[in-house]
């Protein structure tokens, strides 16, 4: 008895370990919720799609920053933070849902983008075409935990961009 009882309390542990993936909070207006996985699949998405124009890192040379298409998302992520106003209950899910949008119907209005980065790469072209909205909810989280504003010095970033 003591041994089905091991055995069994093995098989539980198991099957639990192998489905209860750490959750995370999904912020598309629903209940549901993203796994680590999910997590892993959008920066998969991302890195497969976005860096096609955003770089992950800064330039590091007047080459490097003259060859780019768009800003570094690194850059892109601290302005969205900073623009988009929210508590901070709210504040994930308004970026993620504003992510979403821009990514599918973005303007220059909508941009929290400096003038100049603007001026010199333009307004993003949409993305509606390459990109589902259940995959930009996928990159957007990726993004939000990955680039927060913490730690970013804008001066050195603007000033990357300006050489």
């Amino acid at each position: 008895m003591k041994k089905l009882f091991l055995i069994s309390t093995f098989f539980l542990a198991t099957i639990t370990s192998c489905t209860s993936d750490k959750l995370v909070e999904k912020n598309d207006n629903t209940n549901e919720k993203l796994t680590e996985v999910d997590l892993q699949q959008g920066e998969k998405i991302f890195n497969e799609v976005c860096t096609k124009c955003h770089r992950t890192s800064r330039p590091s040379n007047k080459e490097e920053r003259m060859s780019m298409l768009a800003p570094p998302i690194m850059g892109v992520m601290f302005h969205v933070n900073d623009g988009v106003k929210a508590s901070s209950e709210e504040k994930k899910q308004k970026v993620i849902d504003f992510i979403v949008d821009y990514a599918h119907y973005p303007s220059a209005e909508k941009s929290f983008c400096e003038k100049g980065a603007i001026k010199r790469f333009g307004v993003m072209p949409s993305q509606k075409e390459n990109i589902t909205k259940e995959d930009l909810i996928l990159v957007a989280n990726y993004l939000y935990g990955k680039y927060p504003s913490k730690n970013i010095n804008h001066d050195e970033l603007k000033k990357d961009l300006e050489e």
